[in-house]
């Protein structure tokens, strides 16, 4: 920057301007010997804590300490040798000792020649903002690895950020959630009162927690311990709620598992054990022997049942306790239905299966859903050949992989499908099948999703959405 015009009004008035500006302003005389400061103001006295006397003939550098950096030292270097503007931000020392963030912004001043004599200096306490964007950064890198579901809304409640686990869970990308309420996840299960009691306690300015149901953006239901935390300013006005969800799914699989076994094993070991007990009854009699082989027939086919209910129960063990099994290659599931194939030859199957090197986390799990899917589309078929069909989506680059299995069957009743998808069952209202069960715990426990749509023309397609490993994208 040249000189400005200089008569006597002008001289005084810049310099009433530069002394009572709110920023630390200082000038340095660059013609003599190491750039000594010829003038500070009254802003650059409170922010140092040094006096006019104290600053006046010494190079700047006397606000430097053992934590400033060289980098940004050097770029002011470099700046006046070049006779070149610039700003840089850097650990400074107040002359207590304590330390702030220093923004400094020189420019060269000119003369009428257009040589520079001197350089103009701005400096900005920015400690407050460091501090905030540190504490930013942290909480932004906490969130996004966090297995609990966050997200921020203003006072009015619109979503303004959310982390990885709340897309995860919900099934709403940040983009879909970003600009809505927490009303998206609104599953009608809470009434009007639940509601109008967290808003009273949140715009108070308190904390507030509860156990809740949501809905995901699929419609499945799931169960939320959330809690809500008011942020407020330096002014201690309300600005953000921060709804945190600790991921309790491990639990919540656990307790509707435990739930569903109980009654399942019950009814069908009673019912077996009733069947075994008449049939044993019926060889102690003077039978035909084609009666006697029908007995024998039959209490071997519930002795299988009973034996894969018990080989069932072992892998959900496996799922519950969180044991990790090799991965399946998605190349693999041709393999496997080749097996079935081979054990029901009256069936057919198609498959279109990419053969990519992508594969699924925990193999052993994912195959019950899998062959728990094929198994229940041929013993429950009701058309004549049996028809399965599975098809992998394209995995080339993805996260994620969809298997589908479809059939020509009668399909799933939407009230099982309904009791499935919202986890919940009662005495009076509950699934038949453990198999559709064996399905969602399954592909749960892995982190996928499990869909169910309309084959066309007749039967059903059910489709699990798994991870991938990461080094398989």
């Amino acid at each position: 920057m040249s000189n400005p015009p200089n008569p006597p009004e002008n001289r005084s008035l810049y310099e009433q301007a530069a002394s009572q500006s709110p920023i630390g302003t200082t000038i340095a005389d660059v013609s003599r010997d190491d750039n000594p400061l010829v003038y500070v103001n009254d802003a650059f006295v409170d922010l140092t804590g040094y006096t006019e006397a104290e600053a006046l003939g010494r190079n700047c550098r006397f606000l430097q300490g053992e934590s400033t950096r060289e980098e940004p030292v050097a770029e002011l270097r470099e700046a006046i040798a070049r006779e070149q503007s610039t700003t840089v931000e850097l650990r400074n020392y107040h002359k207590d000792g304590s330390m702030f963030w220093n923004r400094v912004t020189i420019s060269p001043i000119k003369d009428d020649a257009g040589s520079v004599t001197h350089f103009l200096g701005y400096q900005e306490d920015i400690s407050d903002a460091k501090t905030h964007a540190a504490e930013k950064t942290l909480f932004e890198t906490h969130s996004e690895n966090s297995d609990q579901v966050m997200f921020i809304t203003d006072t009015a409640g619109i979503i303004e950020y959310v982390n990885p686990a709340f897309e995860r869970v919900t099934g709403y990308s940040a983009a879909e959630a970003v600009g809505n309420t927490p009303r998206i996840l609104n599953s009608g299960e809470q009434d009007d009162a639940f509601y109008e009691d967290l808003w009273n306690t949140i715009l108070a300015g308190e904390s507030w927690e509860a156990e809740l149901t949501n809905r995901t953006q699929s419609g499945e239901l799931y169960q939320a311990h959330q809690q809500i935390v008011p942020v407020t300013d330096e002014q201690d006005e309300l600005t953000h709620f921060i709804a945190i969800e600790p991921d309790i799914t491990d639990t919540q699989l656990t307790q509707q598992v435990v739930t569903v076994l109980n009654r399942v094993l019950r009814h069908n070991l009673r019912t077996s054990l009733n069947v075994i007990e008449g049939y044993t009854e019926l060889l102690e009699t003077d039978r035909s022997e084609a009666d006697r082989k029908d007995a024998v027939r039959t209490i071997r086919e519930r002795t299988k049942a009973l034996k894969r209910i018990s080989d069932r129960t072992t892998a959900l063990q496996n799922i519950l306790a969180g044991n990790d099994g090799p991965p399946m290659a998605i190349s693999t599931l041709d393999g496997l239905v080749d097996q079935f194939r081979q054990r029901y030859p009256e069936a057919v199957f198609e498959t279109t299966v990419p053969a990519a090197d992508a594969e699924i986390p925990n193999g052993s799990v994912f195959r019950i859903a899998f062959e728990e899917a094929i198994e229940n589309a041929v013993i429950h078929a009701d058309c004549d050949p049996p028809q399965v069909m599975v098809t992998v989506d394209p995995v080339d680059g993805g996260e994620t992989a969809t298997v589908e299995i479809a059939d020509n069957g009668p399909g799933i009743p939407d009230t099982e499908w309904e009791i499935i998808k919202t986890g919940n069952e009662t005495p009076l209202r509950h699934a038949d099948s453990i198999g559709l069960w064996l399905m969602y715990w399954s592909v749960t426990a892995l982190g996928g999703a499990v869909d169910r749509s309309a084959n066309e023309p007749r039967g059903s397609v059910l489709a699990f959405r798994v991870p991938l490993l990461p080094e398989s994208t």
